[in-house]
């Protein structure tokens, strides 16, 4: 209704805009103030105006014949209906620019609330999922040791600390007539950084690479390479990706096949 100033005039448009029942309320707003003018506005009668130019100064003014005359000022008279129009507008602008701020801290609010709960949401579901990963695998790895450890075609061989103070231990599954070979390391500890563990196994006295065991997989039962024969089987720790000799003092555990 022109009564803001510009700056506020488009904010309010700008709203406006983005939501149609503001225009609404905007539309039925300026209207009601339109219908309650018109209702209250008084015409003043012809005595008012006579009343009026009594009342005002007279500045004395020379004529031509030397008599005194008064000059007459035209005063425009302020309806009483605009004035009160005016403070009506005026107030209903303020009520709206505050209902219209607490809207958009609402609104703000809201979506700030709903950005962080998609987020929390997102970041628990990330963990769950990584848990039931976890859980596959402990599972996998279960029914992989149950199926080993019940064929009759492999043979079972148990790997005990080398040292008595040290309890660590793994189990090796060898079929003897194909060569396959499986280690289950889910008993030792972790190595240090760049080092890995190394599975052997001897014929006759000499140690034969039977592969690395995965650093990040020790969990879980690992497939190594193919062995055809063995009379004793030994881990040591090696620098990450292996050696092509064992390090014989940092052997870990050791077992003979029965």
């Amino acid at each position: 209704m022109g009564m803001l100033p510009p700056h506020e005039a488009a904010k309010v448009e700008t709203l406006a805009q983005l939501f149609p029942e503001i225009q609404t309320e905007l539309n039925s707003i300026a209207s009601t103030f339109e219908a309650g003018a018109m209702q209250i506005a008084v015409t003043p009668s012809a005595s008012v105006k006579e009343k009026l130019m009594e009342s005002l100064p007279a500045q004395q003014l020379k004529s031509i014949d030397g008599s005194a005359t008064a000059k007459v000022v035209e005063m425009k008279m302020e309806p009483v209906a605009t004035r009160s129009f005016s403070k009506m507008a005026i107030a209903a602008s303020w009520g709206l620019l505050i209902l219209l701020g607490g809207l958009s801290a609402y609104l703000f609010n809201n979506n700030s609330k709903l950005k962080s709960d998609v987020a929390s949401l997102q970041q628990s579901a990330t963990g769950y999922e990584k848990q039931m990963t976890d859980l596959n695998k402990k599972v996998s790895s279960y029914d992989t040791y149950r199926r080993l450890k019940s064929d009759p075609a492999l043979t079972s061989v148990a790997l005990a600390s080398v040292k008595p103070d040290v309890q660590q231990q793994a189990e090796v599954f060898w079929n003897k007539a194909t060569g396959e070979l499986f280690i289950d390391p889910s008993s030792l500890p972790q190595v240090p950084a760049g080092k890995q563990y190394q599975l052997w196994f001897l014929i006759d006295g000499k140690p034969i690479d039977a592969g690395m065991i995965s650093l990040t997989d020790v969990a879980s039962i690992q497939k190594m390479k193919e062995c055809k024969g063995a009379q004793m089987f030994a881990i040591t720790i090696e620098k990450e990706g292996g050696n092509a000799t064992p390090t014989m003092e940092q052997m870990v555990v050791t077992g003979k096949v029965g």
